[in-house]
């Protein structure tokens, strides 16, 4: 939960109106980043909080647990294999953990300069060092990280939502398709922002920015892209 939060919430308020005018309205992450980082702890926070609640109480003989485990399990037996490590999850953590740390790393690097919302603040300087030495969106590597590792851990064997029935209906399928569909938006629309960012910085900064490219080739895996 610590790194989603990392990953999701923006550690700087937004930037001025002046300062964000050069792009217009902004592209579309810029619109929509403030309902994706809401919709994305207030999807997955509680079926973290579920999930661990049915863990502390699974062994518990008390009325209330058994009416606990009922309600949030399609068979309140399977809250056994809950405490199962299965390896997709175990992936998902180390995918989720790696994510939130480099997010981390990356606001401490910027600091008042990392904004959600495509802008170059006033005395912007271009940042090269850190993890902006490896490559040039560090950020988008841990965010593109932390949300595979965020569904691998959400729907891993043995976890919280395969064992709670949620997708045995039509309506239930609906809305995860749903959910499933607005990561994907949010993943293409930080992915299309890439290219933006690089012109933006190119135009601002020219052969600093220049410079920077050609020692920091790739921008978000080193010797892949």
């Amino acid at each position: 939960m610590v790194a989603e939060y990392f990953a999701y919430v923006a550690p700087n308020p937004p930037p001025m109106k002046d300062e964000r005018s050069k792009y217009g309205k902004g592209d579309t992450l810029s619109r929509i980043v403030v309902a994706a980082q809401f919709v994305a702890l207030v999807l997955s926070y509680p079926f973290h909080v579920i999930e661990i609640a049915a863990i502390v109480v699974k062994d518990s003989p008390t009325p209330a647990s058994r009416a606990f485990l009922s309600s949030v399990l399609a068979d309140p037996s399977a809250a056994g294999r809950l405490t199962n490590l299965h390896p997709v999850f175990v992936g998902g953590v180390v995918l989720l953990v790696f994510g939130g740390a480099v997010r981390k790393w990356c606001y401490v690097t910027l600091g008042r300069y990392f904004t959600y919302q495509l802008a170059l603040l006033k005395e912007h300087k271009l940042i090269t060092s850190g993890p902006y030495a490896i490559v040039r969106h560090p950020a988008y590597t841990g965010f593109f990280s932390a949300v595979a590792g965020m569904l691998m851990t959400e729907f891993a064997p043995d976890c919280w939502m395969a064992e709670s029935g949620l997708l045995k209906t039509k309506a239930q399928k609906a809305v995860l398709g749903v959910y499933l569909v607005w990561v994907s938006f949010t993943l293409l629309s930080a992915a299309r922002r890439i290219p933006k960012e690089d012109k933006a910085l190119k135009e601002e900064f020219g052969e600093q920015w220049k410079a920077w490219a050609r020692t920091t080739p790739y921008a978000l895996i080193p010797g892949i892209y």
